[in-house]
């Protein structure tokens, strides 16, 4: 329609101005070489050479036998043009479509041809540098990232197995002379002798992935795999955290931390998932999935969720300190019986022997970071034995494990078994290619081809050789976005689990418990109310987190009875050795020599000056009020939150009786200390 209208205004503008009817034949024969010309450079097939060039000369003739008659505004002249304008249009749907069909069949072509070469190519190099003949390419595929391509490989009969090619992949690469961060690896095909080899071309270093906040909209289940990694060839890498627990190594600067929080991430999107956290280095892998729900419950002024909807955090425990962490795993392992009781009928129900997860039932994932941290002391090393005894009992009831570690060694996963029964593996960065063949098994493996940077990652599976990955940037305001987004979905824990875990899972962001992750000391409320002073409150307004947090409670003393106490003071005399038998006086010793837990040898015992811990311990004395309380009291009390001994107890109580802080009554196992606020006077003087 256009070529036909602009025809008939050109000639008519033409006639007006009397140009000779043959200019109008020599601008049709210009037309139609020109456009010829044009179309010989862009490879055009010769039907749609010689239809344009056809259109150009009908075009022409039209032109000039209008300019020689009377003109092209005659019935004649546009009868005649509407015919041709309407054969053309016509014609160039099939035309059209003849050029898309032959181009398609060219580049086929081209492709074949280049896939034939390269095919060629790889035949030659699998004898010269693996000595292996007769294998065929069966099949190529270019990814979709062009960052590289697969070959399916088929090898030879006699007995060719696929470790011939994957322990030469490092003089494959070479023979190709890939750039550095690229590489070779092998996969298993279909059957033994098909193999799949994975060529990297091109390095994904300095890629800097965003985190797709954007899919935190759709719901998913841990049901279905949870995708952590992007692939080099286009696909994703998914963990399959329902079934089995995950290690990931990773030196200092490699991406472990923005992975873990890409975890927690895609654990928030599922509904039928709690997260837990120990992080014994002040909890800084979980504080960032505090902030939003944080602020939102007090109205923190000035931020921008002062005043949100966030009923929930997106980590549901967090525990920095051993004695958290080990509630945190006894009641992990006390859910895990409690459900193997609770929900057999569920399980027969569903004919497996699996616990069905689903949002009233929802599974509980551990993220241990670091493993360093966690076997540094003697308490630490203890919560590293509770999580290997979660990995060893609690598959089946729906509780996983993710261990994060600086390395897999000895020195920081002492515990053989937790390496073993973890099949997720992923690695961020490593320094010697020992430790990737310690890690996935795997020897053929080398840092130089694994990894290309920071966000680079292998990830390994059931076993399987480790696939090539790059993983997404997150950031802590994307974090916050992601809670935002799904707290709402946050499971709640079921009944028999809540019952199972008891006070250590129901009081866990009591400010006792949590203060200390905001710089609000576990001592404050306890001294303040002691004192008689009023409730805590968070930043910005009121904590609301958990009802009656600043409520003192009585401390629990285990004092003993009557009948207790004279049965310790008429104990055999066999249970007090000779060399540690009370001063016979009654004098200042504060041994219990009934209790033997209390013994202790003629060496001095020291433990480290603790602050908040002899801070508690005032608290407790002046809580204990006119009945007073004992030194062995006081440790029981003090041994969970802070592992105070008692012989440190003993020397607190030894200097406060000095100062005048506190009041000694009694002797032996008798003794007891009140605080001067609640000392009895003593009788006034006549």
């Amino acid at each position: 329609m256009n070529a036909t209208a602009g025809t008939l205004v050109a000639t008519s503008l033409a006639h007006s101005a009397g140009v000779p009817a043959a200019w109008a034949a020599a601008v049709a024969a210009a037309g139609a070489a020109g456009t010829a010309v044009a179309g010989l450079r862009r490879r055009l097939t010769g039907a749609t050479l010689g239809f344009r060039a056809a259109c150009c000369v009908a075009a022409g003739a039209w032109s000039s036998a209008a300019l020689a008659g009377d003109g092209p505004l005659t019935m004649t002249a546009l009868g005649t043009l509407a015919a041709g304008g309407t054969l053309a249009g016509t014609l160039a749907a099939g035309v059209g479509a003849h050029e898309t069909t032959e181009q398609s069949r060219r580049a086929t072509l081209l492709s074949i041809g280049v896939r034939r070469q390269l095919a060629a190519d790889w035949i030659d190099r699998l004898a010269r540098v693996c000595r292996i003949e007769g294998a065929e390419i069966v099949a190529i595929e270019h990814w979709p990232s062009a960052l590289g391509y697969t070959l399916e490989v088929k090898l030879p009969a006699g007995g060719v197995t696929r470790k011939a090619v994957a322990d030469r992949t490092g003089a494959l690469a070479a023979d190709l002379d890939l750039p550095t961060g690229c590489g070779v690896s092998v996969h298993e095909g279909m059957t033994r002798r098909l193999v799949l080899i994975k060529v990297t071309t091109k390095s994904a270093a300095g890629r800097d992935i965003a985190f797709p906040v954007a899919e935190m909209a759709e719901i998913t289940t841990v049901n279905n795999p949870i995708p952590l990694a992007l692939l080099a060839d286009g696909g994703r890498a998914e963990l399959d955290l329902r079934q089995a627990s995950t290690i990931v190594a990773g030196a200092t600067g490699t991406g472990k931390t923005n992975w873990l929080h890409r975890l927690i991430a895609r654990l928030n999107q599922t509904n039928d998932v709690l997260v837990w956290v120990i992080d014994l280095n002040g909890g800084s892998l979980g504080l960032p999935w505090l902030h939003a729900w944080r602020e939102a419950q007090t109205a923190a002024e000035g931020s921008r969720w002062a005043g949100a909807d966030i009923p929930a955090p997106g980590v549901d425990w967090l525990a920095s300190t051993p004695a958290e962490a080990a509630r945190m795993l006894r009641a992990a392992i006390s859910i895990a019986k409690a459900r193997k009781v609770a929900y057999q009928n569920d399980m027969r129900d569903a004919d497996d022997d699996k616990l069905p997860v689903g949002p009233t039932l929802p599974e509980i994932v551990i993220i241990v970071d670091e493993g360093a941290e966690v076997t540094a002391t003697r308490e630490a090393r203890q919560v590293a034995a509770g999580v290997a005894e979660v990995i060893r009992i609690a598959r089946a009831m729906a509780i996983r494990a993710v261990m994060s570690a600086l390395r897999v060694t000895q020195d920081v996963l002492p515990d053989p078994m937790v390496r073993k029964m973890a099949s997720n593996r992923v690695c961020t960065g490593a320094t010697e290619d020992a430790e990737l063949g310690h890690f996935f098994g795997w020897r053929a493996l080398t840092v130089e081809e694994s990894f290309d940077g920071p966000g680079s990652l292998l990830v390994g599976v059931d076993g399987k050789s480790p696939e090539k990955g790059h993983q997404e940037r997150i950031t802590p305001a994307q974090i916050e976005e992601v809670c935002a987004a799904t707290s709402a979905r946050r499971p709640s824990l079921d009944g028999p689990s809540l019952k199972a875990a008891g006070p250590d899972y129901q009081e866990r962001w009591t400010l006792q418990r949590c203060g200390h992750l905001w710089g609000q000391p576990a001592t404050t409320t306890a001294t303040a109310n002691a004192a008689g002073g009023g409730a805590g409150e968070g930043r910005g307004g009121e904590w609301k987190a958990t009802a009656g947090w600043d409520t003192p409670r009585e401390p629990t003393l285990d004092t003993p009875s009557v009948n207790e106490l004279e049965a310790m003071f008429n104990a055999p005399a066999a249970q007090r050795p000779d060399s540690e038998r009370p001063e016979q006086d009654g004098g200042d010793s504060d041994t219990d020599w009934s209790d033997p837990a209390t013994w202790t040898t003629d060496r001095d015992q020291h433990q480290p000056e603790q602050p908040d811990a002899k801070q508690a311990a005032l608290a407790l004395l002046i809580a204990a009020g006119t009945e007073g309380t004992g030194a062995s009291a006081l440790a029981r009390e003090l041994a969970d939150d802070f592992g105070t001994n008692r012989q440190t107890v003993v020397g607190w109580l030894k200097a406060w009786v000095e100062a005048g802080e506190a009041v000694r009554i009694g002797t032996g196992t008798k003794t007891r200390y009140v605080h001067r606020t609640h000392a009895p006077k003593p009788p006034e003087q006549s």
